[in-house]
């Protein structure tokens, strides 16, 4: 029986270590609900009932909304951006719907002249509505979970410039937030032209700040020694024609497959492709044709750079002996 009991101890020992665990996990996240319900600045204001709250092409709030019953009436609004003390504004316009007060805000976001500037977190998000020369009125936005979302675009794409993204959600009680996070530090392809002389990429970084002796890195699927092309940015743009010529491999019919990332530093790498669009599989839409480049004597290769469902940009390289047109 004592050997038994001590096998026992210590698994009674684990189960009620891992019940604490679990309470405390639910402690935890209960202490966190909580105090994101206090420190919500709007928490307090009067709902208005928010039927419509999204980012339609990454950098486009657009907020429809109707105030409470018996709201007085108002000839000007304004939508509320409020975090950590600072409240930004922008401009609505206001309306009527079934006999109550309305209001419509489409405001682009970003850090460019006509967007509203938000900084990184969460902002909770209100409106203000006066009438006349009388102070104004705040109410906090109610919105619904938002469903999930099937189709061929993504909901929440990122900024098509600056690769911010802008997130639409509800906080723990139900009222409106954005959440702003940074760009994914990436190289964004500009343009792609491919052809019978060369392959030609014209690119720009997201979200890399500074570059130093930055390289375009194509790396072969698989295993083996990388392919290195020095590029110089100018305002985070660079292009670079893609050296087919070393990219064609040893036996005619082969096929190798390149990864291309870039080297930002010298122990830094970034992807290297196209990610700043609402696609949900890029490799359906974002096509390019496959072409064919005599190299010497009777080398030829056949080159089909594409789009992985990340958004990746890689190269698929086939020897030929024989040009015949465009291999298949």
């Amino acid at each position: 029986m004592k050997p038994a009991n001590r096998l026992a101890q210590p698994r009674l020992l684990q189960a009620m270590h891992g019940a604490r665990r679990r309470a405390g996990l639910v402690t935890d996240r209960l202490v966190e609900r909580v105090t994101r319900l206090r420190q919500d600045p709007v928490a307090g204001l009067p709902p208005a009932e928010c039927g419509f709250f999204a980012v339609l092409d990454g950098r486009t709030l657009h907020v429809h909304a109707v105030l409470p019953d018996g709201t007085d009436p108002a000839d000007r609004a304004e939508l509320l951006f409020v975090r950590e003390g600072h409240t930004l504004r922008c401009p609505a316009t206001v309306g009527r719907e079934d006999g109550r007060l309305a209001v419509e805000v489409v405001a682009r976001l970003g850090d460019s002249a006509d967007e509203v500037p938000l900084g990184k977190g969460t902002w909770s998000v209100g409106l203000a509505v006066a009438a006349g020369s009388g102070g104004e009125r705040r109410f906090s936005l109610a919105v619904d979970e938002t469903p999930d979302r099937d189709g061929p675009t993504v909901g929440n794409p990122p900024h098509p410039v600056s690769g911010w993204l802008y997130r639409p959600g509800r906080s723990g009680n139900g009222l409106a937030q954005l959440t702003v996070t940074g760009a994914r530090a990436r190289a964004e392809v500009v343009q792609l032209a491919t052809g019978r002389t060369e392959a030609r990429v014209r690119a720009r970084f997201v979200g890399v700040r500074p570059q130093d002796a930055p390289a375009v890195v194509l790396s072969p699927r698989g295993g083996g020694a990388d392919v290195v092309v020095p590029v110089e940015a100018v305002d985070d743009h660079f292009e670079f024609v893609v050296p087919l010529g070393e990219l064609v491999p040893d036996q005619p019919g082969e096929e190798i497959i390149w990864e291309a990332w870039v080297r930002t530093s010298a122990t830094r790498m970034v992807r290297l492709g196209r990610f700043l669009h609402d696609l949900t599989d890029p490799r359906t839409v974002l096509r390019v044709s496959r072409a064919s480049l005599p190299l010497d004597g009777d080398r030829f290769v056949g080159y089909r750079p594409y789009y992985t469902a990340a958004g990746n940009l890689a190269f698929a390289c086939l020897r030929f002996t024989r040009f015949t047109g465009t291999p298949s």
